[in-house]
């Protein structure tokens, strides 16, 4: 590859979303290949990133924006959905309100923007689900988005998700190239 087609090629962006503690960022890194159970994951300052390729019949790059969720990092949230290409908004399943505040993190998204939307149920291996799954598939229904329920520190669910996430990138680069 010359480095103007390199220079020229444009990675996906991708967007996981959250209140703090629903696993944005071993969903990150799970996706990315870099998880190590082993060691302990802290609060996100702000922002990570991480990347991954997709081999398929070319490769494709992708950018991981594990935002962090606290209030704290609130005003700075807004400026990083621009551009995305699609937005995985996450909640536990242990904890209602992380389910209630999807609503506001909906409200960061740029209007009339072309983005795929995932919503991801996490930490389905808790022993004290509070979110009807009924409840979150109609929230996903009403939202316009693909729904799975998972385990990001187990990776319980998490195959399908990713094959489908993986699909769906695949898809928009081939309609992308055209």
């Amino acid at each position: 590859m010359t480095i103007d087609k390199y220079l020229k090629k444009e990675a996906f962006k991708i967007v996981i979303a959250g209140d703090g503690a629903v696993g944005k960022t071993s969903t990150a890194k799970r996706l990315a290949g870099t998880l190590d159970i082993s060691q302990a994951l802290s609060m996100t300052p702000g922002i990570d990133f991480q990347s991954f390729k997709i081999e398929s019949y070319e490769s494709i790059d992708c950018q991981l924006w594990d935002l962090g969720g606290q209030d704290q990092f609130r005003e700075i949230q807004d400026d990083f959905f621009h551009g995305a290409t699609i937005v995985i908004f996450m909640f536990t399943i242990d904890r209602y309100s992380s389910f209630m505040n999807l609503k506001s993190w909906l409200e960061l998204i740029p209007k009339n923007v072309e983005i795929s939307y995932f919503l991801l149920a996490n930490k389905i291996d808790a022993l004290n689900r509070v979110v009807d799954r009924q409840h979150a598939i109609e929230f996903a229904n009403a939202n316009k988005m693909t729904y799975y329920e998972v385990s990001a520190l187990t990776g319980k669910g998490f195959d399908e998700f990713k094959e489908d996430l993986f699909k769906t990138l695949e898809y928009l680069y081939i309609v992308r190239k055209d």
